[in-house]
């Protein structure tokens, strides 16, 4: 399953000269995450980093990078030559195999790493789409379940999961510590970073996921299961 066409908007998985409209969309998640939770703000080289974990993991069996696209421009500007409407990228989903420690039975799963939508497109049905795309390649790669962050109090965003049919399972906790003495932090022992392009480069401990959903009233609410509003 490569390409799902509804209307204007098309879902296609992206490939390696994708990389810019996955960047974009990226940092405008980021952006938002980081209005969250300072804990989410991308370092200054992180696009280098995503480029060669991208170009790594885009075409690997066990990652989907799924990128919306649409023939309708927001402006002229973005008209191509004779008046041809050129695509805009204005969603995108990462999953990825997500294997745990050997200490545990059940290690495997399929995580759902990244998801954002242009505000645009929001209230679209987009989203939806994009998690059923997603929940579908889950279980074609022999999944039996998919596994996602986010953060405890964006609660439009667990609202929009739990009518996808998501269910919280775990919380992770924080304490802040004032630190001491400067001094160089120790290695995670656990961490294989593998040139750049570790194990959990994306599957850090908390994730890219998060939505900036907006619910404009109750009816809304009713009826996300079906047109999945506002999210990315």
């Amino acid at each position: 399953m490569q390409t799902e066409i509804t209307a204007t908007l098309e879902l296609r998985t992206a490939g390696p000269a994708d990389f810019e409209a996955v960047a974009t969309l990226f940092e405008a998640l980021h952006q938002f995450n980081a209005s969250l939770d300072p804990g989410f703000g991308l370092v200054d080289n992180w696009r280098q980093l995503l480029h060669s974990h991208f170009q790594h993991t885009c075409t690997a069996a066990g990652a989907l990078w799924l990128l919306a696209w649409t023939n309708e421009p927001e402006s002229p500007a973005q008209n191509g030559r004779n008046g041809a409407k050129r695509p805009e990228a204005v969603g995108l989903l990462i999953m990825e195999a997500h294997q745990d420690s050997p200490l545990f039975k059940h290690r495997r799963w399929a995580e759902l790493v990244a998801l954002y939508v242009a505000p645009a497109y929001r209230g679209s049905g987009l989203a939806a789409r994009m998690v059923a795309y997603a929940r579908t390649w889950t279980g074609e790669h022999g999944f039996d379940r998919v596994q996602l962050y986010v953060t405890s109090g964006n609660e439009p965003a667990k609202e929009f999961y739990r009518h996808c049919g998501f269910q919280p399972v775990q919380e992770i906790w924080r304490l802040g510590v004032t630190p001491g003495e400067p001094v160089d932090l120790p290695a995670d022992p656990s961490y294989s970073e593998k040139g750049g392009c570790g194990a959990d480069f994306l599957e850090s401990g908390h994730h890219h996921l998060a939505m900036e959903i907006e619910v404009a009233d109750e009816s809304e609410r009713e009826d996300a299961a079906d047109d999945n509003r506002r999210l990315f």
